[in-house]
Formats: C-alpha cells, structure tokens, sequence
C-alpha cells in the first residue's frame, strides 16, 4: 500500500499492510542532507530535498514542510534566531499593547518565509505526493499570540487585560485561515499545534474560554476549504481537555508522551482518531533500539484498537540528536507488530 492508501485505511476501519507511521519529522530532515537547520529553515529547495530524502530512508506516511510554530509570527513582525537547531524567537514584535495596532494579516505569498514553505510543499507534492500525503503544520491562534506577544506576558494579559486578549486572538485566527487557504491552494493537508495552550501552562476553564473557541473557528474554516478537518497536536498534560480538543472538530489528535494513550483512547476515542506517542528524548535519542521496539508494542497495545482510528507517531517532534538506528527500529517494529489485524498477544512483551 502507498502511505496515503495506508493512513485512509487505518482512519476509516479497513484492512492496511501495517500501521501508518508519522515521525513529525521537521528539522531533522536537515540532518539526512548534511546542512545546519538554520540553513534548511531559510531554503524552500533545502527543505523539500530534505524531506524527500527522509521519506526514501524512512518510509514515514506523512511528509510536512513546516512552517511550524513561529512561521507566522515571523511573517506578522517576530524575529527569529536561526542556529543549528529549531528555530525560536528572538524578538517579540508587540512589547507594548498600542503595537498591536500596527499589525496585518499576513501576505502568504510575500511575507516572512511563508512563500518558502508554500514553494517546498509544491516541490514535495509535485514529486512525491501521489504516493505519500504532504502536510504543512502551523501554530494555532493561541500560539501565534504567544510568538508575538511572548508567552509570559501573555499569559499575564490573560487576566489583566482580556479585551486585547481578544483582539489579538482574532487577528492571529484570520492569520491562521488565510496561511490554510494559501496551503489549501496549493494541495496540502493543514495540521495544527497549540502548545503553549497545553494543560501545562493553562487551565482547562482558560483553554475552554479564551483558545478553544478560536481554535474551533480554524478547524471549521479549514475543513469547508480542504473538505477535511486539520488534526491537531497540543503538547504536555492535556488530560483535563481531550473533550475540548476532541469538541474542536479536529480528525485527528496528537498526544504528548506525557500522557497515556489508553486513557484517551477510553475517553474520547469513540469521536476522534489519536497519534502517537512514542517518547522522543528517553527511548529517541537516549534509548536503544531494544527501547524503541518495546515502546512502539506499548503505543500499539494501548492505541491500535482506538474506535475512531490510531497512527503511531511520536509524542512530539522527532528531536534532530536522534541515532539513525532508533529511527530505523521504529519503522521495522511498526512493519513487525502493526500489520493487520494486530494481535494484542504479540504485543504482550510490552514492558510499560
């Protein structure tokens, strides 16, 4: 089966030869074409080789070109530090709440590096995408908030100045769409990312009041353009908000490692397919692949039955320090113990 053929049968209940795999693989595509990470974020050719590459070593069953979670806050007025690791803000544009008024919804076709994401999804698709799906994962609007107010302060603007609150997030949800339809435009799925609205940082009462409805109008708007609703990905605890996040409308949700997968499953996988969460940094980079293969049983075990669908993937990023070899063990425990039907007595080696 292709990787989209395999990804459409696991999300629908059909028979696949095994189960899709998504390593959220972005920076690390850098390191399989030998370039620094800041030289492979400013390049749309940089980019599309490397994840061409990555998907002809690896067989991963989504490839995605960014632009990640500072991309459109870049375009809106952030600066960004590019070193030989993923790229983060060094400059916040709104430092005072007045500077809010002097920021646009951003052109995709001219401002920042979004014409370079849109121009390496184009490349991947055009050479690739028959047999693979193309994604272009962003920040949601309470992220984008964050990239440009800084997340600090704008947790504190959560409770001390709410009407600005609300006036960016609008902003920062029209930018959101119009990158969608830019996307959209050219061919790619949308995925989105809202971490600094994790359960970590935020209360559920917070998430449900201020970034969910928001959130929601994203997902409805990128399903009328795609006829396809965006998954999402929110890192950290987010046990207290899978209702929230399933009550989105998002097709697919991305856990962190965090939290475990077969209580998501029990909770909300009768409405929404789950992802993940192989963990990135113990069994990824630190781990062997003996770990890798233990670990992949474990998320087969608690998520390969999910109602709605399952995809094993990792709990968040595939860090760019991962061995080759863990990358590797991965791929083949996914061909070993997720063809179809997984038996769950062969995955009773499980050491979680």
């Amino acid at each position: 089966m292709t990787s989209r053929e395999r990804t459409v049968a696991a999300l629908t209940g059909q028979p696949y030869d095994r189960i899709p795999v998504n390593l959220l693989m972005s920076d690390y595509a850098a390191r399989v074409i030998g370039v620094t990470v800041g030289e492979y974020q400013q390049s749309a050719k940089l980019m599309a080789r490397g994840q061409i590459a990555a998907w002809e070593k690896y067989g991963m069953d989504l490839v995605n070109t960014g632009p990640g979670l500072t991309g459109i806050a870049e375009a809106m007025g952030s600066r960004l530090a590019f070193t030989d690791n993923t790229a983060h803000v060094s400059d916040f544009v709104i430092k005072d709440l007045a500077d809010l008024d002097r920021l646009r919804i951003p052109d995709p076709e001219r401002d920042g590096r979004l014409p370079l994401f849109l121009e390496a999804a184009d490349i991947v698709l055009r050479e690739i995408g028959d047999g693979v799906p193309v994604s272009l994962t962003t920040s949601g609007p309470f992220t984008v908030a964050c990239n440009l107010r800084g997340t600090e302060f704008f947790l504190r603007d959560l409770r001390k100045n709410p009407e600005f609150v609300h006036r960016l997030l609008r902003l920062t949800t029209e930018s959101v769409i119009a990158f969608a339809r830019a996307a959209v435009g050219v061919g790619v799925r949308i995925g989105l990312a809202e971490p600094t609205a994790s359960g970590t940082l935020i209360s559920p009462r917070l998430f449900r009041e201020i970034a969910l409805p928001y959130l929601k109008e994203v997902v409805t708007a990128v399903g009328a353009l795609a006829g396809a609703n965006p998954s999402l990905h929110v890192c950290g605890n987010s046990s207290r908000i899978w209702e929230d996040m399933a009550d989105s409308g998002a097709s697919v949700l991305s856990l962190d490692d965090e939290v475990d997968l077969a209580r998501a499953s029990a909770a909300v996988g009768e409405r929404v397919a789950l992802l993940g969460n192989i963990r990135p940094t113990s069994v990824m980079v630190l781990g062997t692949p003996d770990d890798v293969r233990a670990n992949v049983r474990e998320c087969l075990a608690k998520g390969a039955a999910n109602p709605k669908g399952y995809i094993l993937g990792m709990g968040c990023a595939l860090p760019i320090n991962s061995p080759e070899e863990n990358i590797h063990a991965l791929m083949a425990a996914a061909r070993e113990y997720g063809r179809w039907p997984i038996d769950p007595e062969r995955l009773a080696a499980s050491v979680c």
